[in-house]
């Protein structure tokens, strides 16, 4: 009830007293408290400030799609679920505005119970509902969300660069790369030699090869590249180690050296033959090798018993000690032993016409002691010797219807050769250097004693290899190697990945070169062209001499012998 006050009034007439009662209304509370209510229902506002950026590197994300998946709430509590859209600037920022609130639900933290969502992406990166709560947006900065990169998967090969087989089991390391951010991972080759890249969109790998009883094979590309290469030109091609083997053959009864005698080699079934080199050495060389090859020999000679050696790998065989590589021929029949001499030393690699009863019955040459066999000889035959060797004078008289009775000493056996006497060489004068080299200004590249340069215009990826006098191959893969007292160097390798330049060059110098025959060839390495057409490329060789120029064309996948230069210090 409201509070009461009294008053008295007196009457001027009759001196009456008059008594007022004054109430005082109380104010409603009520009202109050709707108005209170009122104000809790208020919609705030307020925006949300986001911030997309690389999952790896950091690095901002600009022009990317973004949406911001949010719970709207109603005056009275009610959950609406809303989507704000927009695209990030050159900063990887987007702001959401218009984002309402009832103050009793920012009062009351009901938010720190919601959750929120962002999806973003381009055609480089790509997120699906990152999702945090509601409250870890600030209102007045910005919230970092990182997206990964976009990967598409691409089928890879492994093969065998001498014959394009498939290459099972092979290993291979990959590191993806995005704005110079990298990570690592590996695969297995299938049977097929097959293996899947897992590819950014918008970045490049690096994949490494490998396999046991191969080089490495490294390939770096961008998705651009793969798209425009061949299932060949995008396979990684491996090429097998090889080595040499030598193998030694003699007589089993005086353990000489054999020359001439057949040795057979068998790899995986097949097999290929060689003589024995009839410089003396009694030795075979079979070359260019893998290996991992399993190797078994059979050696034989007209008037020997044949022979067989088990010898493992070519890499087990390469590490024999002689004695290991070496197959002993018996004899088949009575012999002796010859020895042809230059007159104070043995003489190798003579050839030896036998005859018997004046009938050639074999041809024999000396091995590295000047020695020889002749074979079944009877005790009434007579037997004649041819003995030649070029830059010697032949003696056909030494033994000459010789019995086996005449023939019981090795000084009776010893057949010499005198050197023919040869004129003096016509002297070669020397050659006069050209005072005044042409310009090198249109070539890149460091210059040096002797430089050779390689230029085409195009975005095709040409590769310039060299090969000095001591055998050293110059490319991309070996860019350094010592000949002599000097060394070459590939300095300049053009369109190694993607063509950056319509007039490319590549570059190898010498300093100290050595005298000799510089074989120069180009490779089209990486073909980008859109129809199949023939390239034109120039060589550009530059000595104290001067310069002189090759012109030449080349076509997808070729190799291309340029010239075969004579250096001359």
């Amino acid at each position: 009830m409201g509070s009461t006050n009294k008053a008295t009034v007196v009457s001027g007439e009759e001196d009456s007293e008059i008594t007022l009662v004054l109430k005082k209304k109380k104010f409603p509370w009520w009202i109050l408290l709707f108005l209170l209510l009122f104000v809790f229902i208020i919609p705030i506002g307020r925006t949300v400030r986001i911030h997309l950026s690389e999952k790896q590197s950091g690095l901002s994300i600009a022009a990317a799609e973004t949406k911001f998946s949010y719970p709207a709430i109603g005056l009275f509590g009610g959950h609406t679920p809303e989507t704000k859209t927009g695209t990030t600037d050159n900063d990887g920022k987007v702001e959401f505005d218009g984002i309402k609130e009832p103050l009793w639900y920012v009062l009351f933290g009901g938010m720190f119970n919601d959750s929120a969502y962002v999806t973003a992406g381009n055609e480089c990166y790509n997120a699906d509902g990152i999702g945090d709560l509601y409250s870890s947006f600030p209102k007045s900065d910005f919230k970092e969300v990182q997206i990964p990169p976009l990967f598409t998967s691409v089928d890879m090969k492994v093969i065998d660069i001498d014959n394009n087989e498939p290459l099972p089991g092979a290993g291979v390391e990959i590191i993806s790369i995005v704005n110079n951010s990298q990570d690592a991972s590996s695969a297995t080759t299938d049977p097929s030699g097959g293996f899947g890249l897992n590819m950014p969109k918008c970045g490049s790998v690096r994949c490494v090869a490998s396999k046991e009883g191969y080089l490495n094979d490294t390939l770096e590309a961008s998705l651009f590249d793969l798209a425009n290469m061949s299932d060949l030109e995008k396979s990684l091609k491996l090429s097998p180690i090889k080595g040499s083997v030598k193998v030694i053959v003699k007589n089993l009864k005086t353990k000489s050296l054999l020359p001439d005698a057949t040795v057979t080699l068998t790899i995986n079934g097949a097999s290929s033959s060689l003589q024995t080199n009839t410089n003396g050495v009694g030795v075979g060389l079979f070359d260019s090798l893998r290996i991992s090859n399993t190797l078994t020999f059979k050696a034989s000679k007209a008037g020997y018993a044949d022979t067989t050696l088990d010898g493992g790998t070519v890499q087990k065989f390469m590490e024999l000690p002689e004695e290991e590589r070496t197959m002993y021929l018996r004899p088949l029949t009575t012999s002796l032993v010859f020895y042809n001499t230059d007159g104070s030393k043995p003489l190798a690699g003579v050839k030896n016409e036998i005859r018997i009863n004046g009938s050639l019955k074999a041809t024999e040459y000396s091995n590295a002691q000047g020695e020889f066999t002749v074979l079944g000889i009877g005790e009434n035959d007579k037997i004649s010797i041819t003995a030649s060797k070029t830059g010697y004078i032949t003696n056909s008289t030494k033994v000459k219807n010789a019995l086996l009775s005449q023939l019981n000493t090795k000084e009776s056996r010893t057949i010499p050769l005198n050197v023919k006497p040869t004129p003096p060489p016509t002297p070669t004068p020397s050659p006069t250097p050209t005072p005044n080299v042409p310009p090198q200004n249109d070539l890149k590249g460091q210059s040096g004693d002797l430089r050779i340069n390689l230029q085409w215009y195009s975005k095709t990826d040409l590769d310039l290899h060299v090969f000095d006098p001591c055998g050293n191959e110059i490319f991309f893969s070996r860019r350094k190697a010592s000949c002599g007292s000097g060394s070459g160097n590939l300095d300049l390798d053009a369109n190694a990945i993607i063509g950056t330049t319509n007039r490319p060059q590549e570059n190898i110098y010498w300093l100290k070169p050595k005298a000799g025959t510089y074989t120069v060839k180009v490779v089209c390495f990486k073909y980008r062209e859109k129809t199949a057409q023939s390239l034109s490329f120039n060589v550009s060789i530059v000595d104290k001499y001067g310069r002189k120029d090759y012109r030449g064309t080349i076509n997808k996948g070729q190799t291309v012998e340029v010239t075969r230069y004579n250096y001359r210090e």
